[in-house]
């Protein structure tokens, strides 16, 4: 919403300041009328009401006069043109004007600045009766045609708020409002106490009373000053379309009045002795209470109306907005197809401009071939049918066929009857090209996968035989070397001295730890290719299984506990081979200590279950942790602890091959833990 006044509202204030200015004119000659034909009602109203002096008559035209003469320009009433290019010097007529105004806007506040002297030094400068002679003993007059020290204060302030009408502060403030404000708030007291009967608000001890005309038209005055620039200072706020302007036209009126109104009824009541001062005052207090509550409803229902319409038309701006700068072709036509609208992303895609398409025929982009499909779709949204993307083929200004999806909505007007059609199209053309590009692409990855894959399998076959080729090749001399050098230790050990057969049987010790890492390796490698057959395994009967074979393999006394397990969805066999291989070397590495105990038990993580193995052996330094499951890593010498460095290695890729991780903890002296995860239903890896 604009915070800048409408011209219409700044033509109404102007009108008024024009009003008022003929009203204070009017005013004081039909004052001055009453003292040239002596006609008491003219000059006071009613009968025992104060009088309105000559000379207060006289600045009244004077200052209706100046206001009248200081209003703007017609012809610049509803623009906001500044002031100083409006009162141009160099123009004769508005100059003299001017001057003239500001000439009676000084006589005004010279008449009421000396009439405040004459009361605060006693003087009598001879201005009080210069018009006419007054009749002594006038009602509340301290001297014969003097007039009031209230209307002299206000002739002064008004004076020089004409005369300061179109000054402005670097803050925008404007001294001639504030002057205007104060003199209305005189009047205004005055007025009030008239009103209640209180004559200590218009009367200050012998001093003049101001009149109740003089006091009204002080008021009137004052507004028409204030209106007389209404889009400058205080007034710009007061007169603009924001939601403070507003609530402030509606909220003042009803504050100033609504109190004075209640206040006056509530009193009248109380003198006619309808009721006391304490039910009076619980009248007034209960009508305001009763009376604000209705003006704050009132006007927090005309904010939720501004508020509603604000926010509609910033939707409809935004629509606009969004319409014409979309990159959609948007087009809104008749029924018959006639374009009405033709928005920027309808110029890029059909290459026509809005001002050769709008009054056309939309069916300038169909295909010629196809005469029927431009009347069908019209005929269904008719029947109030939405035509959602409807893929077609339509014609740009160069004859170049693209690709569209077209979205045809029925507008229905207030009483639901379909009026025309809005039409979305969006151009397909790259989009086609892409889908196209991309299935090309896809039509060529598969073919490279499907390679790919046959060469993998290839691959595989071969690594497959090379193994049983390597496997046949390297234990056949290992069993010739094992053999022979079994057969010379059996039959010429008599023959042979003790170093001689120490050398043999080292040969014998070497050759079957070859034998078991060529095994080991080819474990490894068929572990890879080998199927998952996965059921449910029950691990404690398995790992009871395992201690049990170990145990008969090993004299030495060593306590396992055994904790329950819980049943895990896995390879059997393969878990069998993880076990063993964990245990085993809990077993190997405790053999040092004079207690050895190893615990095998798990526990549930996030998302499955955690198996661990450990022991009290001779650990290792988890500095060196990630070497453990490598091939071929050992952190241990050949001397210490016999072992291919393959078991730990053949423990993770069963583990991983179940989805699950694997991880070990240690101390140097202090033990050891392998932990594993099994993934509930064999899917993802697990968290511990």
């Amino acid at each position: 919403m604009s915070n800048e006044p409408s011209s219409r509202l700044i033509s109404s204030l102007r009108f008024f300041s024009q009003v008022a200015a003929i009203f204070t004119t009017f005013v004081g000659c039909l004052v001055l009328v009453g003292w040239i034909l002596d006609i008491a009602p003219l000059k006071s109203v009613f009968s025992g009401l104060v009088t309105m002096m000559a000379n207060t008559a006289l600045a009244f035209i004077l200052a209706g006069v100046s206001l009248w003469l200081l209003q703007p320009d017609p012809s610049h009433s509803a623009l906001r043109i500044p002031q100083s290019l409006i009162d141009d010097p160099q123009s004769t007529i508005r100059h003299r004007r001017r001057r003239l105004a500001q000439g009676l806007a000084c006589i005004v506040a010279l008449l009421g600045l000396l009439t405040l002297g004459e009361y605060l030094y006693g003087w009598d400068l001879g201005i009080d009766e210069m018009l006419f002679r007054a009749t002594p003993g006038t009602v509340g007059t301290s001297s014969p045609g003097r007039m009031a020290h209230s209307s002299a204060l206000n002739f002064l302030m008004l004076g020089l708020a004409l005369l300061l009408l179109d000054v402005e502060t670097r803050r925008g403030h404007r001294p001639a409002q504030v002057l205007a404000l104060a003199a209305a708030a005189v009047s205004f007291v005055t007025l009030t106490g008239y009103a209640y009967q209180a004559k200590f608000l218009y009367s200050v001890g012998a001093y003049t009373q101001m009149a109740v005309h003089t006091a009204l038209t002080f008021i009137i005055l004052s507004i028409g000053l204030l209106f007389a620039r209404p889009d400058r200072g205080l007034m710009a706020l007061i007169a603009s379309e924001s939601v403070g302007g507003g609530a402030a036209r509606r909220l003042l009126p009803a504050a100033i009045g609504v109190p004075l109104v209640l206040g006056w009824l509530t009193l009248e009541g109380q003198r006619a002795g309808l009721y006391g001062t304490e039910f009076g005052t619980a009248i007034y207090a209960t009508s305001m209470v009763v009376a604000l509550a209705v003006l704050v409803w009132w006007n927090t229902g005309t904010l939720h109306r501004r508020d509603v319409e604000r926010r509609r038309a910033e939707g409809i701006r935004a629509l606009v907005a969004s319409i014409a700068e979309s990159s959609d072709a948007i087009i809104n036509m008749t029924l018959e197809g006639i374009i009405i609208s033709w928005n920027k992303g309808a110029e890029k895609i059909y290459g026509y401009s809005a001002e050769e398409m709008k009054g056309r025929s939309i069916s300038l982009l169909f295909l010629p071939d196809r005469p029927d499909e431009l009347p069908e779709i019209l005929e269904r949204v008719k029947r109030g049918e939405v035509v959602t993307e409807y893929q077609g083929v339509l014609v740009r200004k160069d004859g170049a066929q693209i690709d569209v999806s077209l979205t045809i909505s029925p507008i229905k007007d207030a009483s639901g009857e379909i009026t025309g059609a809005l039409c979305v199209a969006r151009d397909m053309t790259e989009r086609r090209r892409a889908e196209e590009a991309i299935r090309t692409l896809n039509e060529e990855l598969e073919q490279r996968v499907i390679e790919r894959t046959a060469e993998l399998e290839a691959t595989n076959k071969e690594l497959e035989a090379f193994s049983y080729s390597v496997s046949h090749d390297l234990r056949a001399p290992l069993r010739a070397i094992d053999g022979f050098s079994r057969l010379v230790l059996e039959d010429h050990a008599p023959h042979l001295d003790a170093e001689a057969q120490r050398f043999l049987t080292v040969i014998r010790t070497n050759t079957k730890k070859m034998g078991d890492l060529i095994d080991d390796l080819l474990a490894f490698s068929r572990l890879g290719r080998k199927d998952l057959h996965k059921s449910i395994v029950d691990m404690t009967a398995l790992a009871r299984s395992v201690v049990d074979e170990l145990r008969d393999e090993s004299s030495r006394p060593v306590e396992v506990t055994m904790e329950p397990l819980a049943p895990a969805l896995a390879d059997s066999s393969m878990m069998r081979q993880v076990l063993a291989n964990l245990i085993s070397n809990s077993l190997k590495f405790t053999r040092p200590h004079p207690h050895a105990a190893v615990t095998i038990g798990c526990r549930h993580g996030g998302h499955g279950t955690i198996y661990f193995v450990r022991d009290n052996g001779v650990g290792f330094d988890m500095q060196y942790a990630h070497k453990l499951f490598g091939v071929f890593q050992r952190l241990h010498s050949q001397e210490e602890f016999e072992g291919t460095g393959v078991g730990l290695a053949l423990v993770q890729r069963i583990i991983h091959r179940h989805g699950g991780r694997v991880w070990a903890e240690g101390k140097v002296n202090g033990g050891a833990t392998i932990h594993f995860t099994l993934a509930r239903g064999g899917e993802g890896p697990d968290e511990a």
